[in-house]
């Protein structure tokens, strides 16, 4: 059985602060004041605040997971009242759970939050750390889109493993006063015009996916050496038109609003609506031929939690259209509960195409992104698409 604790060990691709935080870069931590509204309607959710059925709730919560989604803001109302208090543990790589549960965290941790492929990985590979959950004392988990409501990356054998709390994708970001769109596909970004144009996140994974499926490789997660290396040498005909490679999605936004480049590869549909707080206007796109990838995160509850009514009351709030909402509009995400969609304003709900996960199915199930975590005969493991990327990066 493989180890999935190296699957995204040195990929920038699920860092949470990178991606889905950015209110202390370009917004300012004082933006968190535009979620008033928001926010003061999760305080008066009754659907929200009857978060469990059965089981007593107060004490401590132990949640480990990516920055944001503890919904300290969020959630401090209903925290308050029920006298829980969380005790966070935030993660810059998708495996650090899975560490630390094997690594004396077993029986202190409680509240998870993770992205989908590495949910996947650790559901197949059959290993401890998600407890299957008694969806009866998340009623609000009835509210959800049919692309989560049966996320096939959170269930195993019949039982489901956690309940997804926002999704989004990361397309192109450019500036609409310089180019009109996007190329068709990901390769063509060679072309000698966009020359000085281009920003790119230092991403492993991400990248290199990207142009993998561009060059029309069926699998872009499972590749031979000699197709990883032909996919680097793809990318290094598009390098000299890239000003930076930037650390986080949020340093790329920076870039794009000082002009410093005009399009974002593999960028955020948020980096529009923070850019257009700084008085600039940015659009989104994806190549048409080849799309983009997308992600979506969940919480789980731990084996052997010690508070476990805590993290069901908790989940469960997290659930109710007015809390899902919040959290999404902080986090610049799309929301998982159908009702949140009434509760987002123009703005946020125009960033992501919801009809993709209004059914069952689709892409969020079928896509995967991050390679196998070892070599697998033939198909090399993320130990050689971070040197990959590491070379391309030199050459």
């Amino acid at each position: 059985m493989s180890d999935p604790l190296e699957v995204i060990k040195n990929s920038k691709l699920n860092a949470p602060v990178n991606r889905r935080y950015v209110l202390n870069g370009i917004l300012g931590i004082g933006a968190v004041a535009a979620f008033g509204p928001l926010l003061a309607a999760c305080g008066d959710s009754e659907s929200a605040t009857e978060a469990a059925t059965g089981g007593k709730i107060g004490g401590e919560l132990n949640f480990i997971g990516y920055s944001g989604e503890d919904a300290a803001t969020v959630a401090k109302d209903f925290l308050t009242k029920n006298g829980i208090t969380v005790k966070p543990t935030f993660i810059a790589t998708a495996d650090e759970p899975l560490t630390k549960f094997k690594t004396g965290g077993r029986g202190q941790m409680d509240l998870i939050s993770d992205n989908k492929d590495f949910q996947r990985s650790v559901l197949s590979a059959g290993e401890e750390l998600y407890q299957a959950l008694d969806l009866s004392r998340i009623p609000n988990a009835a509210g959800l889109m049919g692309a989560f409501k049966s996320a096939e990356w959170l269930t195993k054998d019949g039982k489901s493993y956690g309940v997804p709390l926002i999704w989004g994708d990361e397309p192109c970001v450019y500036n609409p006063d310089k180019w009109d769109g996007v190329p068709a596909k990901y390769t063509d970004f060679a072309d000698k015009k966009y020359k000085g144009e281009l920003v790119m996140v230092d991403d492993a994974v991400a990248n290199t996916w990207l142009w993998a499926k561009s060059m029309g490789i069926s699998d872009p997660s499972r590749m031979t050496q000699a197709q990883l290396d032909a996919t680097i040498k793809e990318m290094l005909k598009t390098k000299p038109n890239v000003v930076t490679f930037s650390a986080s999605l949020g340093d790329q936004a920076d870039v794009l609003v000082r002009g410093d480049a005009s399009i974002a590869i593999g960028g955020w549909a948020y980096q529009i609506v923070l850019a257009g707080k700084k008085g600039v206007v940015l659009k989104s796109a994806s190549p048409a031929t080849d799309g983009t990838f997308y992600w979506s995160d969940s919480y789980g509850i731990a084996v052997d939690s010690p508070n476990i009514d805590n993290a069901y009351a908790f989940i469960n709030y997290m659930m109710s259209p007015e809390a899902n909402a919040a959290i999404a509009t902080e986090l610049g995400s799309g929301v998982t509960i159908l009702g949140a969609l009434d509760e987002l304003d123009a703005a946020t709900k125009s960033l992501y195409d919801y009809s993709m996960v209004a059914n069952a199915g689709g892409v969020l199930s079928t896509q995967v992104v991050v390679p196998p975590a070892k070599d697998e005969g033939d198909i090399v493991g993320m130990a050689k698409w971070v040197k990959a990327w590491a070379n391309f990066k030199l050459g």
